[in-house]
């Protein structure tokens, strides 16, 4: 009996470690398809701008469908344009809603750096477009903030006005990196349970970008997917890359110097 046990034993532990080996064969197999696989599709990628176009296309596609079914904002694919952006407040007596809104815009470029009259096309139509934001917020009491953010290749510039600032320094190319870092940057407000994580490109961080105002923020809330209350009563939450950390109300930004940062407040 003993034997029989012994032996009964002896094949589930070689139909155990059988079933193991089976396991950890077929485990590296799927992870030597996969990384061929991923090999294969980055080649092509890179190597086949026809293929690259259609992947990104069809990526963009189904993105902006989902975007569209769940009523979220989506940032153009073209990779030149500028967008106007204006945070503007309701009448409550009036309109039935949030109590601010969005205008918001875009203007796409064929070839930002073609030449007009001794400017690049980038920088005479952003700083055109900023003139008439600056004019716009300026001269109505209920548009609380202009925002214009321009995307050249993989690069963003911002740039805030509110009305209590009359004049602005024209935009000029080169655009430099920040080496500012931020580890994490949290949207909160009292009438939420929870934060919303800010998480932003390098691409954002460059020298003079006006960040987290206003209409920085409540944009960024319209482009993401979870629930949010935005008024003026919203902190925003920031941990830098020294682990100093700190916070910023609605009436501050942050300005991105080369490596430093700034926090501005709205002029009373």
């Amino acid at each position: 009996m003993n034997d029989v046990a012994k032996s009964f034993n002896k094949e589930k532990v070689i139909e155990f470690f059988t079933r193991q080996d089976v396991f950890m064969n077929s485990f590296i197999l799927y992870n030597k398809i996969v990384s061929k696989i991923n090999t294969h599709y980055n080649h092509v990628y890179v190597n086949y701008p026809v293929a690259k176009s259609i992947i990104d296309r069809s990526s963009y596609f189904i993105k902006f469908v989902y975007a569209k079914i769940i009523q979220q904002r989506i940032e153009p694919i073209y990779a030149d344009w500028i967008s106007t952006s204006i945070l503007s407040r309701r009448d409550p007596r009036r309109f039935v809603g949030e109590e601010y809104t969005l205008l918001e815009s875009y203007e796409f470029m064929k070839n930002p750096f073609a030449k007009v009259d001794d400017e690049f096309l980038c920088e005479a139509n952003y700083n055109e477009l900023s003139d008439i934001v600056d004019s716009l917020v300026l001269n109505n009491r209920n548009y609380v903030e202009g925002l214009v953010k321009m995307k050249i290749h993989d690069k963003y510039v911002y740039r805030i006005f509110n009305n209590t600032r009359g004049h602005f320094t024209d935009f000029s190319l080169p655009i430099f990196s920040s080496n500012v870092k931020f580890l994490s940057i949290e949207y909160s407000h009292p009438m939420m349970k929870t934060t919303i994580p800010i998480e932003l490109s390098r691409s954002v961080f460059n020298v003079d970008n006006v960040i987290l105002s206003q209409t920085f923020i409540k944009s960024y809330l319209e482009y993401q997917s979870q629930y949010y209350h935005f008024d003026m009563d919203y902190v925003v939450k920031i941990m830098d890359n020294d682990v100093n950390t700190f916070e910023i109300k609605s009436n501050e930004s942050i300005l991105l110097l080369e490596n430093t940062y700034q926090v501005i407040q709205i002029e009373k």
